[in-house]
């Protein structure tokens, strides 16, 4: 119980110690200022600035459209190198290129900081395509949620102001001095660790015993194996068709460098299959509790560089409060989910399945919680084998529209979006004009506001209902009943959170399913980002209004209850029924 206990504090309190200074970090380099990596930086953005003009102002439609651009540039890349693979050098498996669908779905998804994969990465992708394809896309999208948020907040800081900033400095500052130096740091400690750093692909290795595998390749437990006479035996009865397997093949891959990015990045999709549940990509405890420390570190540090920035730190820690609050319910839920186990003939056993023996309880259920409220999507246990309330409050988590911390910079300014909402409706209850921060809330900036916040559950339910009535997606489901249908809403809850994590059990990899999850994550994706863009260009040119014993208060408790039901209501109850036919129905069935 002691070894549980400082498992959860250890997890959450490391995280929150170093979100504070890396919060103030932030908020430094994305305002231009001088900071540590200044000298070394500094003449490369110089340069930039210069040829590439980034010095140029941009109002919201200009912002919204280099975002695009620079993703259909990305899109269009990445689905070339996915696609043609082949043809390309890095391929020592010689892998074919992929389907047009399942390119399609892996370039919108990387692109997007979804990062959903209806494949099995050491199966199907080159080190061409990790490299220069899904690596340099870790990078970029995470990028663009951190200029996304700082546009929207020069927009709520300033006024009069009719720009936003440039989208490609702030892109270029936030990998420069943010993402690239942290995951390299975080890099040097997975390969320290033992994370895998190679171009290699696979390589074989001799076992230390043989293994028994039977005509269906399935490995024969309690086998006698006789490698003279290449006879496999049980209880003295020889096992036709079986045979002796004394080598096998391990994937290497260039992994440390990708694991870093991906975990940092709220990223998520990694080289293997099994994801951080592997022990190459996920060896021991500590190198689980340093890639927990990477998925979660910027989503809670830029909620302190949003305060910082401001000049009104207050702000922050009323989001990090709100954040936290509904964190902590999603990890003591859960939590207590999988540590009860199931009893059987009266005697209370803590169940392992699903779980990594390696790793325990505990640090799966706070990985399956950080990974989804943080929508990184990278799992070290199979969610798909958790209990089924164990696997309600993740799914609920993406479900919220990804502001439990959320992705990086989408999880912010996706908070903001509810905060609008919860000063609009409280200030209406008590018969006041609707400011923030000194900037009236209008109907143009609830318009948006409403916008942003419905694109998660309207994309996911109008999405998933529609391929729902279709006869054909039975036949992706591995499971029926309430557990089947629990697979199919989670699949569509990753797709329109961002998350890209999956309950497995459900083959998403079809034309049709790659083209409909596509299609979600580019509607949850986009559709906020103009929103928020267009509330940023109104707040920047609007006269500040000065603060009066009338105006709401946004930092005291009250406001965070409120904050908090906003959240609840359209956010998560807008999936009660959908969750009331899977989760809720597999809990109370079992």
């Amino acid at each position: 119980m002691i070894k549980t206990i400082l498992t959860y504090v250890l997890y959450l309190g490391v995280p929150f110690l170093l979100a504070i200074p890396v919060g103030h970090y932030i908020s430094k380099v994305m305002a231009g200022q001088d900071n540590w990596l200044t000298r070394v930086w500094g003449p490369v953005e110089k340069r930039l600035t210069r040829w590439l003009r980034l010095d140029e102002r941009m109002n919201w439609q200009r912002y919204a459209l280099a975002v695009g651009a620079f993703s259909v540039l990305s899109f269009g890349v990445l689905w070339l190198i996915l696609r043609f693979q082949n043809l390309l050098p890095g391929n020592p498996q010689h892998f074919a290129g992929l389907s047009w669908s399942l390119a399609f779905n892996t370039a919108v998804s990387f692109i997007t900081n979804t990062n959903w994969q209806s494949y099995s990465g050491e199966l199907t992708l080159s080190n061409f395509s990790q490299v220069f394809g899904l690596t340099v896309q870790n990078f970029a999208s995470a990028a663009v949620g951190i200029a996304v948020v700082y546009a929207l907040i020069r927009g709520i800081a300033g006024h009069q102001r009719h720009d936003l900033g440039n989208f490609w400095q702030d892109m270029i500052r936030a990998i420069l001095y943010i993402l690239l130096p942290l995951s390299t740091l975080f890099a040097v400690l997975l390969l320290w660790c033992g994370v895998p750093q190679s171009t290699y692909g696979f390589t074989t290795a001799t076992l230390a015993q043989p293994v028994a595998v039977s005509a269906q390749g399935n490995v024969i437990l309690g086998a006698t194996v006789n490698r003279q006479t290449e006879t496999v035996k049980v209880d003295g009865k020889k096992v036709p068709g079986a045979r002796i397997v004394t080598k096998e093949t391990l994937p290497i891959f260039p992994q440390a460098s990708q694991v870093a990015i991906k975990q940092l990045g709220s990223n998520g999709g990694g080289v293997l299959g099994t994801n951080s549940a592997h022990p190459y990509e996920n060896p021991n405890a500590l190198s689980n509790f340093i890639e927990y420390l990477a998925i979660v570190l910027l989503p809670m540090s830029l909620v302190f560089a949003f305060g910082r920035s401001l000049g009104r730190p207050k702000e922050g820690w009323m989001l990090f409060i709100a954040m936290g609050t509904l964190f902590l319910i999603g990890m003591v839920v859960t939590g207590w989910a999988e540590q009860r186990g199931v009893h059987v003939a009266g005697i209370g056993t803590i169940t392992m399945e699903g779980k990594e023996a390696r790793l325990g309880v505990p640090a799966s259920a706070i990985w399956a919680v950080g990974t989804t409220a943080t929508s990184n999507g990278a799992v070290n246990a199979m969610l798909d084998s958790f209990s089924p309330l164990g696997g309600l409050l993740p799914m609920m988590l993406m479900q919220s529209g990804e502001v439990v911390f959320g992705g990086v910079g989408s999880g912010l300014y996706g908070m903001l979006g509810f905060v609008l909402l919860t000063v609009f409706i409280a200030s209406l209850m008590v018969g006041r004009t609707p400011e923030y921060l000194g900037k009236k809330i209008g109907p143009g900036e609830m318009r948006m506001a409403v916008l942003a916040c419905l694109a998660t559950p309207l994309s996911i339910l109008v999405g998933s209902g529609i391929i729902a009535a279709l006869p054909v997606v039975a036949k992706s489901l591995t499971n029926t009943g309430a557990h089947g249908f629990s697979e199919f809403l989670y699949a569509f809850s990753s797709a329109g959170g961002n998350n890209g994590s999956a309950f497995a059990g459900f083959n998403a990899n079809t034309p049709l399913m790659n083209m409909t999850l596509g299609l979600i994550m580019l509607a949850a994706r986009f559709i906020p980002i103009v929103a928020m863009l267009n509330i940023g260009q109104r707040m920047a040119e609007q006269k500040l209004t000065a603060e009066t014993a009338g105006t709401l208060k946004t930092t005291n408790a009250t406001f965070v209850v409120l904050l908090l039901i906003v959240v609840l209501i359209i956010g998560v109850l807008s999936f009660f029924p959908a969750l009331s036919l899977g989760p809720i129905v597999d809990a109370l069935t079992h």
